[in-house]
């Protein structure tokens, strides 16, 4: 079972996220700063405060590129594009393709057992979610609904190839997730936007106080517990629980904007609450003992 400090350390983790997303949204939607270009100045400050991290070079490197590339660069670069193609609300639902994803994975790839009862916590969670955040009609299969997939799958690979690193620590697998990341980010910034500078020079304020919280409080700290959850737990279970992140933005959001939540929130979140106590109460294969 996952014990409950790991429990609630994952319930910390989504809640950064959704105050992330928040204020993420509103520093790209008020100030039109390049979602790539803040991307890259995350990552290169992230990669700043952990470069101690990156000695030694791991051998062998490859492995460790390719995975902090699909969940740095490879995640958050197909994400952030697609949020300027569609609506954030949608690209919520589709995020949480993930979930499934990895569990196919980690069976396929590291032969983790996946259960008919978590199955059915993960669906049950899944639907909930979707009861939520479902706006009828938005539907359209187009390029930004094929990134936000694909973004969700980088991350669920890397997630995946990260459980077969054992010898990298959390906080040095997110030192090389931001220091390989800062390249390909910084080229398609290059190429696919203008006037990055000039942007933040008009929301200096919210952009650096963004980039302080997505640097250090979000990559830094949340993705470094995350990593070591998924060092811990099984990646299925573990990307099961991040089904709370999405429940949690649309609350804040909610929140945020004075907006009355209608029946389907409070549907939605008991379901998706439900699934989450199927996937917990299924025994899990803790493949390393917690360090306190």
């Amino acid at each position: 079972m996952i014990r409950l400090s790991d429990f609630l350390t994952m319930v910390a983790i989504c809640a950064i996220w959704a105050i992330n997303a928040v204020f993420s949204r509103y520093v790209i939607a008020i100030a039109a700063v390049p979602p790539l270009f803040l991307s890259v100045a995350r990552f290169s400050l992230a990669a700043l405060v952990l470069a101690p991290m990156l000695r030694p070079v791991p051998r062998p490197t490859l492995p460790v590129v390719a995975a902090g590339l699909l969940m740095g660069a490879g995640h958050f670069g197909l994400l952030l594009v697609g949020y300027g193609l569609i609506d954030a609300s949608l690209a919520a639902i589709l995020l949480q393709t993930g979930v499934p994803v990895t569990a196919v994975f980690s069976a396929l790839i590291i032969g983790e057992r996946v259960g008919l009862p978590r199955i059915a916590g993960i669906a049950l969670a899944l639907s909930g979610v979707v009861l939520v955040l479902w706006r009828p009609g938005q539907f359209t299969v187009s390029v930004g609904v094929l990134l936000v997939i694909l973004a969700a799958a980088s991350l669920a690979l890397g997630s995946i190839l990260l459980k077969r690193l054992p010898d990298m620590t959390p906080l040095r697998m997110q030192a090389w997730t931001s220091a390989t990341s800062i390249p390909p980010l910084g080229i398609a910034s290059y190429l696919l936007e203008t006037g990055q500078m000039q942007k933040v020079a008009t929301h200096g304020l919210a952009f650096a106080g963004l980039l302080g919280f997505s640097a250090l409080v979000v990559t830094v700290i949340s993705h470094t517990a995350y990593y070591r959850l998924l060092r811990l737990y099984d990646a299925s279970a573990i990307s099961s629980l991040t089904l709370m992140f999405p429940l949690m933005t649309v609350a804040l959001g909610m929140a945020m904007l004075g907006e009355r939540p209608g029946a389907a929130f409070f549907i939605g979140t008991a379901i998706a609450l439900l699934g989450v106590i199927v996937v917990l109460r299924n025994p899990e294969r803790i493949v390393a003992q917690p360090r306190d």
